[in-house]
């Protein structure tokens, strides 16, 4: 819960934002400062429902009905240690304290980009072994990583199913170069497995990956992706597909699943924090909180937090901001969207669920 004084800062912020004085000089966080800014040009709720109809026209859920982040939670039975891995997670996986689970936008996520966006054909030169290294694919300059460290993109071809992954990725000299690159086999539109070259867990990026046409559209069909701090150093679950960091330390094992237990009453009652000034926030929260419940999530890396993984604002900042999940403040002092699951998630709430290949048989791949 924030501090008696982060919510003075934030009043005093507002106060200031409708040019009233203060009797003191105060120093308002720069991030609380900028966002405040950017919540000014959120679009009319009249154009965001307009655009969902389109959204919802268009989009395709991507893999198979049976790869098992599409799978409900609803017919799968819960880990015997349910409470010890629940608790856990809600300690040690998030980063400055327990039950720090934010939604990423920016650093550490994917943005998607599309072939058909593509301005040329362009080799790819790659630090480790790949399918793509020295392979020419198309590819557009002007498209830039997601900020931070992996720099990670996605690249897809909707009318063939080809799905592209890039970690470390940059131009340079009419070059692609990346750390790792890989065209994942098969067609994204229907595969229902991992792939190891891929990411921590050896899941595809695109799978779980949260999309703006998803929420606009009234309904997120499957799991989420978490990376967190304490993935397990000595195993991995299905649908896992490898043990990235075998350094022997315990933790929480790639692929794990959690769902939240909460009714359609829990939800509408905590989404009634965000206010009827915030309608399209409202929604948008819904929206994700019915996934959690219904779909869960899945552990898929490492990272320094616990953060559910949505579309980068690098491709899609836009389309948040419609969506009412552009940067600005929440209740009680919280940032959103970083902040936007606050007090939906506790403790007792949470619990984790057995590996796919525990699922009922007709469940299964």
């Amino acid at each position: 819960m924030p501090s008696i004084r982060s919510i003075f800062i934030g009043s005093c912020l507002l106060q200031m934002i409708s040019s009233c004085s203060l009797s003191a000089p105060q120093t308002v966080p720069p991030e609380k400062t900028r966002v405040a800014v950017e919540q000014q040009n959120a679009p009319s709720p009249q154009l965001v429902q307009a655009n969902a109809g389109n959204a919802a026209a268009r989009y395709q859920r991507p893999y198979g009905a049976k790869a098992p982040w599409n799978v409900p939670v609803a017919n799968l039975a819960r880990h015997s240690d349910s409470g010890w891995f629940s608790q856990l997670l809600w300690d040690k996986a998030p980063s400055s304290r327990p039950g720090n689970f934010n939604l990423g936008f920016d650093e550490y996520t994917y943005p998607v980009y599309y072939v058909e966006d593509a301005t040329g054909n362009f080799p790819v030169r790659t630090k480790w072994a790949s399918n793509l290294d020295g392979v020419t694919i198309p590819w557009n300059p002007e498209w830039r990583a997601a900020p931070g460290n992996d720099s990670q993109i996605i690249l897809l071809d909707r009318a063939n199913g080809r799905e592209w992954n890039f970690f470390q990725v940059r131009f340079s000299n009419n070059t692609i170069i990346a750390t790792n690159a890989n065209l994942v086999p098969g067609d994204y539109r229907t595969r229902t497995s991992g792939f190891p070259p891929s990411r921590g867990a050896g899941i595809p990026y695109l799978a779980m990956l949260v999309r703006p046409e998803e929420i606009a559209a009234g309904k997120i069909e499957h799991a989420l992706s978490m990376p967190i701090r304490i993935p397990s150093g000595e195993y991995f679950v299905a649908p896992a597909t490898k043990l990235e960091n075998a350094n022997g330390k315990e933790g929480i094992p790639q692929a794990m699943r959690f769902a939240l237990d909460v009714t359609e009453a829990d939800i509408q009652k905590w989404a009634a924090r965000f206010g009827s000034d915030s309608s399209q926030t409202r929604r948008s929260a819904v929206v994700i909180a019915r996934a959690l419940r219904d779909y869960g999530w899945f552990i898929t890396d490492v990272s320094g937090g616990a953060t559910f993984q949505f579309e980068a604002n690098v491709s899609a900042r836009s389309e948040w901001a419609k969506l009412g999940l552009a940067r600005k403040l929440g209740p009680e002092g919280t940032v959103l969207p970083l902040d936007l699951m606050d007090g939906l998630i506790t403790p007792d709430r949470i619990y984790a669920i057995v590996s796919s290949q525990k699922y009922p048989p007709n469940l299964r791949p």
